[in-house]
């Protein structure tokens, strides 16, 4: 198994539309707080052999942490044998920090088919994944609402979704996988 922060967005992102995801709230010093099921089931898998019960590894832990004080790390790979786990910033508050996982079973897909979530797009979701209306993103964002449809527009081929229901259904892992 590898570990491995990613700082560079450019290099070859597995296609979003083929991975599972999941969503992981946690403290600053990397307690969990809330996960979703399969994020939970992830989590134990991946990392019980190097991590406390109810808490991150050390270098995940470092890795959003750097993020958080200013830094701009992209994404966190976990690299192991027939599958790949992306983990992004999704949202950070004073008392927890709200992480997407993204599982890619198999070899990931690298033929450019679908372009990865923006940053913008990926905070768009998670605000959506929220229940706010675009009305209410704009507002925190500082867009205007059109700006917002559109973003949504956009990010639906690339989740394979066709509304911001699926969207965030699909964001919080409860699209009826598990």
């Amino acid at each position: 198994m590898s570990l491995d922060p990613s700082f560079d967005q450019t290099d070859s992102a597995p296609d979003p539309a083929a991975a599972l995801q999941a969503l992981l709230v946690v403290s600053p010093d990397g307690r969990s707080q809330f996960a979703t099921a399969r994020a939970d089931l992830w989590m134990k898998d991946l990392f019980t052999s190097t991590s406390h019960k109810q808490r991150l590894p050390e270098a995940l832990t470092r890795w959003f942490c750097d993020g958080i004080s200013g830094g701009k790390p992209s994404r966190f790979i976990v690299d192991q044998p027939g599958r790949r786990l992306c983990i992004q910033l999704l949202c950070r508050e004073v008392n927890s920090v709200c992480l997407l996982l993204e599982h890619y079973p198999g070899n990931p897909a690298s033929d450019g088919r679908r372009c990865p979530l923006t940053e913008r797009q990926v905070e768009v979701l998670s605000w959506v994944a929220r229940g706010k209306t675009n009305a209410e993103i704009g507002r925190i964002l500082s867009l205007k609402t059109g700006t917002i449809g559109k973003y949504l527009e956009r990010m639906f081929p690339k989740l394979g979704v066709e509304n911001r229901t699926a969207a965030a259904s699909f964001a919080l892992g409860t699209n009826g996988a598990s």
